[in-house]
């Protein structure tokens, strides 16, 4: 393929999973990708190692994200942090059913419906009969959930500054536009093959590639 052509078509590639994007981010998400600069033929050795280290690395600083959160949770007693991504969720869909929002945020049904039921009995989400469904239910924030919430991203904003407030602007974006595809496609994965083995997860992640 020409370089102009393959250039040509990797914008259009990349411009349709990132309308918002501007050149400047698909030029260095084109050259981070690259296969001149990554190499043809990388040694799997090699590669094994960097996922390693990339897992690693993200990782720890979720660990280290999560001290800070708890730490600036301490200025509201009672709120726990994994509150914080289920109440996020509720926001964003509205209204939905219990298990809907506990598969959004990747939890085990059981253990999400248990933080569910926590978060309700301090009144900060409604629930009601689904009239579809008789059987199920559904939830969304009160009106005190919805200020708490508000509260909550104003508070942990604080430790997301912390962590990342010495990184330049330009490495911020960068970083999102390297990690956003990964997270998009495995989050459809996780969606649609749940309850798959990890080979079985690794197979289809490869079909869908093809």
């Amino acid at each position: 393929m020409k370089p102009v052509v393959e250039l040509i078509t990797a914008w259009a590639d990349y411009e349709s999973k990132n309308p918002a994007a501007s050149a400047a981010e698909f030029c260095s998400h084109f050259l981070l990708n690259s296969k001149e600069i990554m190499g043809e033929n990388p040694d799997e050795t090699e590669l094994s190692g960097s996922n390693g280290q990339l897992a690693n690395l993200i990782n720890q600083l979720n660990a280290i994200h999560v001290i800070y959160a708890k730490a600036a949770l301490k200025e509201m007693p009672g709120i726990e942090l994994e509150w914080f991504y289920f109440m996020k969720e509720i926001d964003r869909q509205k209204e939905a059913r219990k298990s809907d929002i506990v598969s959004a945020v990747f939890f085990e049904q059981s253990t999400g419906i248990d933080i569910l039921n926590r978060i309700k009995k301090v009144g900060l989400i409604l629930e009601r009969n689904d009239p579809v469904d008789k059987r199920a239910r559904l939830i969304k924030l009160s009106p005190k959930g919805e200020k708490t919430l508000l509260s909550l991203y104003q508070l942990l904003s604080r430790a997301d500054q912390l962590l990342y407030q010495d990184l330049a602007g330009s490495n911020k974006k960068m970083l999102i536009n390297i990690l956003s595809d990964t997270e998009k496609k495995h989050s459809a994965l996780i969606s649609e093959n749940r309850h798959k083995n990890l080979e079985e997860l690794i197979a289809g992640h490869h079909q869908e590639n093809k």
